[in-house]
């Protein structure tokens, strides 16, 4: 038998070895979402479309768009994340390139001298070998298991992608939140200042009455310790403004060295949230979109474990020239080939396939098991959020009320204690629940709008639509329809 005819006959067996593999090739294995959604949230009042988009500017705050841009153009851990996401993709490019043929180029010289017994004398020649080869091989991918490995690595880019859309979301939600921390801290720290104002306007007067003989030494001391008691809670105040404005310009990605200024008021929000069913957060936010695609992943390199099972099937070619002269490197009298067709059956590998299987099966059920939590955590915050918004909306009408009446109240007290009517130990406690009414209310707005942004970001709303449409330039997903097998 010729060698034409060898390679046919080896060819027809790999093919009929690849047919009966095929026939016994595993069925796609499909995960689905082991969990039951209610056809609405239950904490939610009104509404099942979804209103997010765009949310940044509901709190009608220039400085805090343009807080929020900073950000996203200069915070580290978003530069990381963006880095991370662009690896998986030149990752899943490299994986695509298994399905393609390779071919390389070889130009070699080599000189040879060797020492040989002619009689009585040593004859010492040199030779040359010149040669110019090509070759190419191909592994014929006819179970599919390297397009799961390809596909598995493309699930993965999917879910560095929703990784980083996930973090865009948080530090801009997060940045909004240090933006309101820092108002709220020196809304604190400027009622504070006018409490120990107030306080020590009221210990003049008492130091006067004391000289004159209307007031006791009690009063004195009384209102003496008041005032230190509201010098210190404003040290307090100041050292936690100092520590939030450093907090925000660290996001931001500036040297923490506390040079912002911020606004003079919290903003108020007054929309309320439509948040959509249920089911339309599994495909809309981020976190579960990449608890999805790396589901997807492991599911299909279990489908690639179970292929390493089946034979290999590979071919490969090569051709070139070989010769003494440099002259006749390219003389087709010196060319030589050769082509081979392999299958390659795996037999006895100590269980190591085996091993692959069950770890890959387990890194699955892993995979599930995260998917499902994560939807769980999803719906929890959705549900918290919806719910802490009328109980903290309540909470704020209550303290408004607290705060206005405490104030009528400080004045009152202080009216009659001027006229004799009531003791100091009265005035002081009139105080102080008036500062606590106030500084509760303050407390109290800014807790809302952390609930807000906790529900935006519940929501995967995006905070700018216009903005996450383009943010395709930090990264292009891979083409499966033109990819690029080079090097």
């Amino acid at each position: 038998m010729n060698f034409r005819s060898t390679l046919k006959v080896g060819f027809a067996a790999c093919l009929v070895a690849g047919l009966c593999a095929c026939a016994t090739s595993p069925d796609d294995r499909s995960h689905r979402l082991e969990l039951d959604t209610p056809d609405a949230f239950g904490a939610a009042g009104h509404g099942d479309s979804l209103s997010t988009a765009g949310w940044l500017a509901d709190f009608s705050d220039p400085a805090l768009a343009r807080l929020v841009a900073e950000a996203q153009q200069n915070n580290p851990d978003l530069r990381a994340t963006a880095a991370r996401m662009n690896a998986a993709m030149a990752s899943a490019r490299s994986a695509r390139s298994g399905l393609f043929p390779t071919a390389s180029g070889r130009f070699g010289a080599t000189r040879n001298k060797r020492s040989t017994a002619a009689g009585f004398s040593l004859a010492n020649p040199v030779s040359d070998d010149l040669g110019f080869n090509a070759s190419a091989a191909w592994e014929l991918d006819l179970w599919g298991k390297i397009q799961n490995r390809s596909k598995a690595a493309t699930a993965d880019f999917e879910a560095a992608t929703a990784d980083y859309q996930a973090a865009r979301l948080s530090l801009a939600a997060n940045t909004a939140s240090a933006w309101f921390n820092a108002v709220e801290a020196e809304l604190q720290v400027r009622l504070a200042e006018q409490t120990h104002r107030s306080f020590q306007t009221n210990l003049t007067v008492i130091e006067k009455g004391f000289d004159r003989g209307v007031s006791n030494a009690l009063d004195v001391r009384l209102t003496r310790a008041n005032v230190a008691t509201a010098r210190a809670s404003l040290k307090q105040r100041e050292q936690q403004h100092d520590a939030a404005v450093r907090t925000l310009e660290a996001l931001l990605g500036r040297y923490p060295a506390r040079l912002m200024g911020t606004t003079a008021a919290l903003p108020r929000i007054d929309r309320a949230v439509p948040a959509g069913l249920p089911s339309d957060l599994l495909k809309r936010r981020p976190d579960i979109l990449a608890a999805e695609r790396r589901l997807a992943a492991a599911d299909e390199r279990f489908k690639a474990a179970r292929k390493d099972l089946f034979p290999t099937i590979s071919l490969s070619a090569n051709g070139g020239t070989s010769t003494s002269e440099l002259r006749d490197v390219l003389d087709p009298d010196s060319n030589v080939w050769g082509f081979a067709a392999n299958l390659t059956q795996p037999i006895f590998q100590g269980g190591r396939l085996r091993a692959n299987l069950k770890a890959s099966e387990a890194n699955t059920e892993v995979a599930l098991a995260n998917y499902t939590q994560t939807a769980l955590t999803a719906f929890n915050e959705v549900e918290t959020a919806l719910a802490a918004g009328g109980f903290l909306r309540d909470r704020e009408a209550a303290l408004r009320e607290s705060a206005a009446e405490s104030a009528k109240a400080e004045e009152l007290a202080w009216s009659e204690y001027q006229r004799g009517l009531v003791d100091i130990i009265t005035v002081l406690e009139s105080q102080r629940r008036a500062f606590s009414a106030r500084s509760l209310q303050i407390q109290i707005s800014n807790q809302r709008l952390q609930n807000r942004l906790t529900l935006y970001l519940s929501l995967g709303g995006d905070f700018d639509a216009l903005e996450l449409a383009t943010a395709g330039s930090a990264a292009t997903t891979p083409d499966a329809s033109s990819p690029d097998p080079g090097n």
